[in-house]
């Protein structure tokens, strides 16, 4: 494996050093008198030690941490967990609540790892940007009906009449209309939000793909949501 050049400059930087030091020592060592060189010993001991301990400390640290930039704190903070960090911005929020823009900050993390009534809490403390925005308010929706195992209760209702009335010809608007209605046990109304959401949606993706499939479910009756069964 070749050595980095960081690595090959470190060692020719401490080899040199401990040759100017061997150097040194044996000029001195020759230079002077063997009385008085008795009396340097405890000199030429601290130079030995300082010339041969320090390097052994920065391969020590390199050892440790894999790489001489890892001393350095930043470093260390660069390299926390996703989750570490949403967990510490979590903190701040709840220490410091009147920040509505970290509050959705934190309900787009929660919603990523999977977290969603966690996610659904955070964005309800955003609530005033986050019915400003239909993006936002979908991602709030989805996180109610997953954290709520795909039903739609009174407050992700409500979200979605505003979302509707913000965008109606929105995608995720005209998909989770179509999920609400079959939630309600309204199939005609799920088969019109979503054939309309067929048309914006282009040939050939997996989205239209998995709405064909969704909307053939429906025309034969059957729910989309459902798995089929094994035979």
């Amino acid at each position: 494996m070749t050595m980095p050049t960081w690595l090959i400059q470190f060692v020719a930087a401490m080899a040199l050093l401990v040759a100017l030091a061997t150097a040194w020592l044996g000029w001195a060592a020759s230079a002077t008198p063997a009385a008085a060189g008795d009396s340097d010993l405890p000199a030429r001991r601290w130079v030995w030690a300082l010339v041969l301990v320090v390097p052994l400390l920065v391969v020590i640290v390199y050892a440790r941490l894999g790489h001489p930039v890892a001393a350095n704190p930043a470093y260390h903070l660069h390299q926390q967990s996703p989750l570490t960090m949403v967990d510490k911005l979590a903190q701040r929020l709840r220490e410091h609540p009147d920040q509505p823009e970290g509050w959705l900050m934190l309900g787009r993390s929660y919603q990523v790892l999977g977290r969603y009534a966690d996610a659904a809490m955070a964005y309800e403390q955003a609530e005033p940007l986050a019915q400003q925005d239909v993006d936002t308010l979908t991602d709030w929706i989805e996180s109610r009906m997953q954290a709520a195992q795909g039903h739609f209760d009174v407050r992700s209702l409500e979200l979605l009449r505003k979302a509707q009335a913000l965008e109606p010809e929105h995608h995720a608007v005209l998909l989770l209309g179509g999920l609400a209605a079959l939630d309600r046990g309204d199939p005609p109304a799920a088969k019109r939000l979503l054939k309309r959401l067929q048309t914006l949606t282009p040939e050939g993706s997996p989205d239209r793909a998995a709405l064909d499939r969704a909307l053939e479910e429906l025309a034969q009756g059957r729910d989309p949501r459902l798995k089929p069964s094994a035979p």
